[in-house]
This record gives C-alpha cells, structure tokens and sequence, in this order.
C-alpha cells in the first residue's frame, strides 16, 4: 500500500490502514504533508491581513496591554509587524508540529511499555503522524474562506474553521479560554477517534482500554489548561 492509498484507507479502511503501518511504519509523508500545508496557510494569511487590523484585535482584550500608556503601547505594537507575525508562525509551524508528535510519540513508547505492548519510538511517531491528517480538513476550509475573503480584516479564527470557538462559542481573541476553544474542535475529534482505532487494531485489547491509552493525557493536558484559562 503506498502513501496515498494509506490515506485513503485510514478513512475508508482504517483497520486495514493500521495492520500496514504495523508492518511498514514511516512518517514522512504525512509529517511534510502537515507541515508544508499548515505554513502554506500561515504565510497565505498573514501576507494578505491587514496587520495593523490584526494587532488591534489581538490586543483589544489584553488587560496588561491596556495598562500601558499610549506611547508604550505603540511601542510594544510597533515590534508586532507582518514580517515578525509571518515568520513566527512559520517557524512555530516547522517546530511546533514535529514536536508535538514526538511528544505523543514518548507517551505512547512509555505507556506501551507498561502496558505490555510492543511497538517502538518510529511504529508510535508514524502513528501518531498518520492519525493527525484530519487536521488538514481544517486547512482546506481555512483556504477556501481566504479565497472568498473580501476584505484584508479576515480573523485569525479562519484559520482553525472547525474549532469550538467558531462553531460554538465566539470568544474574542485574548478573552480567557479562548486558545483553549480554538484548539478543540473536530478535526482534534476525528484525530482521536483514529488513535482509538488504532491502539484497538494494533493492541487487540479493548475498546476501552484504547480509549483511556488514547484519551488519558489529553484529558489531562485540557483539563489543566482549562483550569487554568477559565479560573
């Protein structure tokens, strides 16, 4: 099976998709299809905002921000420009992304190891890239909605379309919770509905035991950070 039809099949065949994987994991193809996608995004949007629009909004519900006089607050904008915003992302996306899936990586090799399963580092790092493909359905809306732009005033929450806080909620950028919510949404979902399916295909254990390896330190990392965000 090769990459395109791996792909295909984790929507259509996921089991099938994952009994491959266990026998031939690789990652790269998912991982440069992630990254490149989601800082292609990243430039097309901040190269067509109107930034010092941008820098408003973002800066409209920061209680600090607001604190400071009028000079120093033109000042600390001053440092945000389009050149600063657009490379920031694109290096935050070229490490952010590799990272993260290292960092789920670890946890499942840990896991695995105590719950006597035997996958290794590169088996649980092509997992955990393969299972974050949903995240591109988030990108291909988030294109079509910076085509349809009329304006250069376009949201940042147009880049994550299927979040919580643009389906549900609204919470302007800055207000509490509102990374949180911009985070979750169903992309994230349809990722962990994958991971479910493949712990189940590749532990052959139940389907709770595979959503507990899955959700536990999701459920954790969210919980804190909504403690925190909404206290």
């Amino acid at each position: 099976m090769n990459n395109v039809a791996l792909a295909v099949a984790l929507a259509t065949a996921p089991t099938s998709a994952f009994a491959e994987l266990r026998e031939r994991p690789r990652f790269w193809f998912p991982l440069l299809l992630l990254v490149l996608t989601t800082a292609g995004i990243t430039f097309w949007y901040y190269s067509v905002v109107d930034i010092e629009w941008l820098k408003d909004m973002m800066f409209a519900n920061n209680p600090d921000v607001q604190k400071l006089g009028e000079a120093e607050r033109a000042q600390m904008l001053s440092m945000y420009g389009r050149k600063t915003m657009l490379w920031g992302g694109l290096i935050g996306t070229f490490v952010a992304i590799p990272a993260a899936l290292a960092v789920q990586a670890l946890y499942w090799v840990v896991a695995s190891k105590l719950t006597k399963l035997s996958p290794g580092f590169k088996h649980w790092f092509a997992f955990a890239a393969w299972t974050t493909l949903p995240l591109l359905i988030g990108s291909l809306i988030a294109a079509i909605f910076l085509v349809m732009a009329d304006t250069p005033q376009i949201s940042p929450g147009t880049l994550a379309p299927l979040s919580l806080n643009e389906l549900l909620f609204h919470r302007p950028f800055g207000s509490p919770g509102h990374t949180l919510l911009e985070t979750l949404g169903i992309p994230a979902f349809l990722s962990w509905v994958l991971m479910i399916i493949g712990v189940h295909s590749w532990s052959q254990r139940s389907w709770l035991f595979s959503t507990i390896f899955v959700l536990l330190p999701s459920a954790i990392f969210y919980g804190i950070w909504a403690f925190i965000a909404f206290r």
